[in-house]
């Protein structure tokens, strides 16, 4: 489990990298039982009314198993994109088309966040050009003033505020974040300085799980650090 804070901890964390054939990168990650499969695409040829001289054109998709279509599906393709935009450097290839796909396997909450986890590992698996990792971090408070950092669905419905924040591994400056409900600036402050110390997990997460996959490529091996397998 990442964090073992009783105060800043997250579900159990799992990922899986390289498992659609057919993507460029993809990654698989589940916080508990809340599970998202990212798939890129591209750079590949767009038809010439749809290309951009000076960058990349991007297209995202979200889709749930149960089905899509709702408001809800808007609303985190449009969160994905400016997240996208943010991070990929779609100035590096002009002319040709990046696509996106978010799969939703299950939802139990924090569901933006396990998303953008998921898209960044799904973009360093593509080997695509990006400005920086990114990794995201969600949080509930309730009417007892207690928070809750991953909440679960159950936990969300009985929240009277939720935050997401997605934080860029440079400098750990949020590059998006979503709230809703009864909230402060002193309460919006307070808990993206705390989630930051969250995200620094998350991050550390990320280089393990590359590492274990790495090892398991023998031109690898040589570069990398010697150390037991986790």
């Amino acid at each position: 489990m990442i964090g073992d804070d009783t105060q800043l901890r997250v579900r159990p964390m799992e990922s899986e990298l390289s498992l659609l054939s057919n993507a460029d990168g993809s990654a698989r990650v589940q916080h508990g039982d809340c599970c998202v499969v990212v798939g890129i695409w591209g750079p590949v040829d767009v038809k010439q009314a749809a290309e951009l001289p000076r960058h990349a054109t991007l297209e995202v998709s979200v889709k749930y198993c149960t089905g899509h279509g709702s408001p809800i599906d808007s609303y985190h393709e449009h969160a994905i994109r400016n997240i996208c935009e943010e991070v990929i450097l779609l100035s590096e290839h002009p002319r040709t088309v990046i696509q996106v796909h978010v799969q939703v396997e299950c939802d139990d909450g924090s569901l933006l966040a396990v998303m953008s986890n998921a898209l960044c590992l799904a973009l360093m698996d593509a080997g695509l050009p990006m400005k920086c990792m990114i990794s995201a971090i969600s949080c509930a408070t309730f009417e007892d003033s207690a928070n809750k950092w991953d909440p679960t669905q159950e936990d969300e419905a009985e929240a009277v505020s939720r935050y997401t924040f997605v934080y860029e591994s440079v400098n750990k400056n949020v590059i998006y974040s979503y709230y809703e409900g009864k909230t402060s600036i002193d309460n919006y402050m307070l808990f993206l300085q705390k989630g930051r110390q969250l995200a620094s997990q998350v991050f550390a997460y990320y280089r393990e799980s590359f590492e274990k996959l790495l090892r398991k490529d023998i031109k690898f091996q040589l570069l990398l650090p010697a150390s037991k397998e986790r």
